[in-house]
């Protein structure tokens, strides 16, 4: 599960931004973002490209095959998880088609010369109709959009990744059982 320190800062004179967070160990691996309040001061973006509409998390992610989560301007949560993770996909799916008694509307890139609409205009949609998508990204990842204000909804699609996790965290080598760690705990 990808976590988040959210610091509000200003820019000093020589342009060192210092982070500092218990969260932080040494070593740990991050990556960071930086966000201007006031686009006057921020590099020029480039447009999005129509082949490729999306932002480069995304990519990142599927290169990285990852399980994500976001808050999207306060107003659309996204759960990005790659296309292989059938089962954790089926959930997320089930999670939506259940709380809201009807399949969500799904949007596919597709390959044939059409272009998906860009991430910021789904997220704008999904905030002004109040409703659920789902989005296939270059067949590598799904994303489920849900509107803020579903936080019964939001919670369940953030136990799905999280349990996905927890099951793949309890493959990998060297963990320990709970009933072994009770036991040495005296418990």
């Amino acid at each position: 599960m990808l976590n988040a320190i959210q610091q509000q800062l200003t820019i000093p004179t020589d342009g060192l931004l210092t982070i500092r967070s218990p969260k932080l160990k040494p070593g740990l691996p991050v990556q960071v973002i930086v966000l201007f309040q006031d686009s006057s001061f921020a590099p020029e973006q480039e447009p999005y490209d129509e082949v490729q509409p999306m932002p480069l998390w995304l990519d990142s992610a599927a290169a990285n095959k990852e399980r994500m989560t976001f808050t999207y301007q306060k107003k659309v949560f996204l759960a990005v998880v790659p296309i292989e993770d059938v089962e954790v996909i089926k959930q997320l799916k089930n999670t939506i088609d259940n709380e809201t008694h009807d399949t969500s509307e799904t949007v596919q890139d597709s390959t044939s010369g059409d272009t998906l609409p860009i991430l910021t205009e789904l997220l704008a949609q999904v905030a002004t109709k109040k409703e659920p998508m789902t989005l296939t990204y270059q067949k590598m990842l799904f994303l489920a959009l849900v509107p803020i204000e579903q936080v019964e909804m939001i919670e369940q699609l953030e136990d799905c990744i999280d349990n996905a996790d927890a099951d793949d965290a309890l493959k990998e080598e060297g963990s320990i059982p709970w009933e072994q760690v009770k036991k040495e705990l005296g418990l």
